[in-house]
């Protein structure tokens, strides 16, 4: 049964939207001005409450009166109303706190106190948008709905699809740009062709403001997700250092971060040619192409690939998957660390799904059930260390 625009929404605030539902709420988002307004109000509400829990700095008395008006006024929304004005709810439970509690005690002199470890938060939406110029561009969530590139295209920031370039300009000479995402941030965009990126963290695209001639091209590091608009004259080629993918229409994940041992290709749909420079191998849907850059060995095989796009939705999908590349993962999205006290820990494996959207904190709480390691957080660093259970195991072994 088809769900409304309702329930999209609610699916979207929980994280278990898929990008293939996520597509068809910008649809219906796009068709009903009303059920936009909400969306971006109850995103907002949320926004606000994790900036509370997290003691950013926020101005309270403004933003609380937005989400009472949102929380109140939506009647056709009855079936968000309750979690919207519980968040509102929540927020004001913080907010008295933050904000009316000074108003109403004089401020007393500072004592000396524990300073508790503060929460690290996830990721974000934030990149940089770079001309061949130099000239650069910050964008994040809050950025205006209309901006204007460094080369003084016009563009469009969506909360839903990221950047959108205007498709229509095709008599401008062609110009160069590169979207930078920092270590804890993400973004998304649509090139000129209607193609779809997804931009992951301590990653960067280089593109065109349009594709001319017989192929389209760009030229990434780090880690994309693609959807590749279908062009049967053109073919679509993404290049990273000495190696390329080439598609004509169709869904896949390039991960390429500079001083990883590996490059991983791994198709949803389609077909893809993943090549270095002396080989290539042609991929099918469900298969995945691993490069071992020491030896240049190129490896096939069929994996689950929910597994390796899930970050793209707002996931991490794991399945005994081992410490290491999970800790090298959370390094990029949390900014942190990880210093593994025992070298065999690394190869311990994980299998769970959790939310990009949850503190560190949490992810590595749901880790340790499952697992026979403790996580010790000291400013940015992770310390993985045995559990005492563990240790008391290994002891009456001996």
């Amino acid at each position: 049964m088809k769900k409304t625009i309702e329930e999209y929404i609610a699916d979207y605030m929980v994280g278990t939207l898929s990008r293939e539902e996520a597509a068809e709420l910008h649809r219906l988002l796009q068709e009903d001005p009303e059920a936009g307004r909400f969306f971006r109000d109850a995103r907002e509400a949320e926004s606000l409450l994790r900036a509370l829990k997290l003691g950013e700095s926020v101005q309270v008395p403004l933003a609380y009166a937005r989400y009472v008006e949102a929380a109140g006024h939506r009647r056709r929304m009855r079936r968000l109303r309750r979690w919207t004005i519980g968040v509102a709810a929540a927020a004001a439970v913080l907010a008295g706190a933050l904000w009316i509690t000074p108003l109403v005690n004089p401020p007393e002199p500072a004592v000396v106190a524990t300073v508790e470890q503060p929460v690290i938060a996830p990721g974000e939406l934030k990149a940089t948008l770079r001309a061949e110029n130099g000239q650069t561009l910050e964008i994040t969530s809050a950025s205006a709905s209309r901006l204007v590139a460094p080369d003084g295209t016009i563009i469009e920031n969506d909360s839903l699809e990221g950047l959108r370039f205007d498709r229509s300009r095709t008599e401008e000479a062609v110009a160069w740009q590169t979207l930078d995402v920092p270590v804890g941030g993400e973004y998304r965009f649509a090139l000129p062709d209607g193609t779809r990126v997804w931009v992951n963290s301590a990653s960067s695209v280089r593109f065109p403001n349009r594709f001319a001639g017989e192929r389209r091209e760009i030229y990434m590091t780090g880690e994309i997700y693609m959807e590749v608009a279908h062009d049967a004259a053109r073919p679509f080629i993404v290049h990273t250092d000495d190696k390329s993918v080439r598609v004509l229409g169709t869904k896949f994940n390039l991960m390429a971060y500079p001083g990883d041992r590996e490059v991983v290709t791994t198709l949803v749909e389609g077909s893809v040619e993943f090549c270095d420079r002396t080989k290539c191998v042609r991929l099918q849907p469900g298969e995945q192409a691993i490069l071992d850059e020491a030896t240049g060995a190129i490896e096939t095989r069929e994996v689950n690939t929910a597994l390796y796009t899930s970050w793209a939705s707002g996931m991490f999908e794991y399945e005994n998957m081992p410490l290491e590349d999970i800790a090298r993962q959370l390094t990029r999205w949390y900014d942190v660390q990880f210093v593994f006290d025992d070298p065999v820990f690394r190869a311990h494996a994980f299998t769970g799904v959790v939310k990009r959207t949850q503190t560190l904190d949490k992810v590595l709480s749901l880790i340790e059930k499952t697992t026979n390691v403790s996580f010790e957080i000291t400013g940015r660093t992770v310390h993985v260390k045995r559990t005492e259970d563990a240790a008391n195991t290994s002891r009456s072994d001996n």
